[in-house]
């Protein structure tokens, strides 16, 4: 499955569920590559710190920060940096691939976490997915 058709999946799954979602598309930017030349590549409109921002943010009783990657897609080091970031200030922050859904995806849009129990969810770095990130 492509990226793109899986969160747009997510994306719909979230909105059944009474989730807020919030996506920064790319757009083709004009850009002076090297030697002067004007070229054209697709780039995500965030700014400063921006790089590698995940896909996703979704709220509804609790903050998500979800990174989707296809087929073959895999994490870069400054999308990591992102989902640590996320997770040390109290944010559950994933890494949805195409064998998350819909099981995992519907456990984790599903599930109202009381706030005392956030902690155990979400904020550690799993080993799978350190394993995405080489």
């Amino acid at each position: 499955m492509k990226g793109k058709d899986l969160q747009k999946a997510i994306i719909g799954l979230a909105r059944t569920h009474g989730w807020r979602v919030a996506h920064t598309p790319p757009i083709l930017a004009a850009v002076r590559g090297k030697g002067g030349t004007i070229e054209q590549r697709w780039m995500t409109p965030v700014q400063a710190d921006g790089k590698g921002f995940p896909d996703l943010l979704l709220l509804r009783e609790r903050p998500l920060a979800i990174e989707v990657k296809g087929a073959g897609d895999k994490l870069r080091p400054e999308q990591s940096t992102w989902l640590s970031a996320f997770r040390m200030a109290g944010v559950e922050a994933y890494v949805i691939t195409e064998a998350d859904w819909p099981d995992k995806v519907s456990e984790i849009l599903r599930h109202r976490v009381p706030n005392e129990q956030r902690s155990e969810l979400a904020f550690a770095v799993s080993e799978d997915e350190r394993g995405r990130a080489a």
